[in-house]
């Protein structure tokens, strides 16, 4: 006997109706693709023409020229010297000579067999410049003194009174007079003693100069002491200065006193090559006596002794 079963149905009635709502969605989708798809290859805008109310400009495709990258120039210490933005620089210390270089220590023998590369020039001493003419001594009475100078470039010793012109040093004596002067002593009171005051007209500078036997002139700025290592020749330079050797010709650069330094340039005989260097001195047994040069004046000029005014007699 057949029988009806009611949840039976509605689990059937369900399904089918799933079935059905899956099948027009489905047709649905693909009507609405076409549609789509047939949009797509209308060659008429989608957009009409009158829409759309801009300017209508000439674009010019031409690609620009590729720029070309320089070659690096060599730079001012030399033609190995050779760094840019795409070459960072490689250098390498060599302790013989105690400088960076930028070609390995054990190259560096091969390299100074090259004429161009030769260094015959070494740094002695850097210090501060004395003047060129010092006050060593005097003699005479008074309105009547013979002063004893030293012309420091060669060593030579000058005699001269006052209104003489002294034409290898570029200086006339104005006045000469011996004056009592308080002097410190170090670790004791300070003395008076007589000091020779000697008055000059520098015709280099066109400034008055005032010379003491008892200190040495000294001016704020550095000169150094170079030597050939040919011929052992010695040279006192400044900034700025050339010594001219048989390979070339060198420039001296920046001085420091303290470390005792200087930049030095070769420019070959026929300027077409560069080489610097900081050269330093090489043992302190080169050094020359620095003698009573002050260490840091606080003027361009030797600090004169105060002058004390005679006591009067009792």
């Amino acid at each position: 006997m057949f029988r009806f079963s009611l949840s039976e149905f509605l689990d059937k009635f369900i399904l089918l109706v799933a079935m059905v709502v899956f099948l027009l969605v489905g047709i649905s989708s693909i009507k609405s693709v076409k549609i789509l798809d047939t949009i797509s290859r209308q060659d008429a805008p989608m957009l009409s023409e009158s829409k759309v109310d801009v300017d209508v400009y000439a674009v010019d495709t031409s690609l620009p020229e590729t720029p070309l990258w320089g070659r690096p120039q060599s730079q001012s210490r030399g033609d190995d010297w050779v760094f840019d933005v795409f070459t960072p620089p490689v250098l390498y210390y060599n302790p013989a000579s105690r400088e960076f270089t930028v070609t390995p220590p054990e190259l560096v023998s091969a390299n100074e067999r090259d004429p161009s590369k030769a260094f015959e020039i070494e740094l002695l001493e850097v210090r501060q410049r004395p003047y060129r003419l010092q006050l060593v001594g005097y003699a005479g009475n008074d309105g009547d003194y013979l002063a004893s100078f030293e012309y420091i470039p060669t060593g030579e010793g000058l005699l001269a009174r006052a209104g003489k012109l002294l034409s290898e040093a570029g200086v006339k004596i104005l006045s000469f007079e011996v004056k009592q002067m308080e002097v410190e002593q170090e670790g004791s009171m300070p003395v008076f003693e007589n000091v020779g005051v000697a008055r000059l007209h520098d015709y280099e500078s066109g400034q008055e100069i005032f010379l003491t036997n008892l200190e040495t002139k000294i001016f704020s700025d550095l000169e150094a002491q170079v030597r050939s290592v040919e011929n052992g020749d010695v040279f006192i330079v400044r900034e700025g200065s050339q010594v001219e050797l048989d390979n070339g010709f060198y420039i001296i650069g920046d001085l420091s006193e303290n470390p005792q330094e200087a930049m030095v340039t070769k420019v070959s005989t026929d300027g077409g090559k560069r080489l610097s260097k900081l050269l330093k001195p090489l043992t302190e047994d080169d050094f020359l006596n620095r003698g009573i040069l002050e260490p840091s004046p606080t003027s361009p000029f030797a600090i004169k002794p105060r002058e004390v005014p005679p006591k009067p007699n009792s």
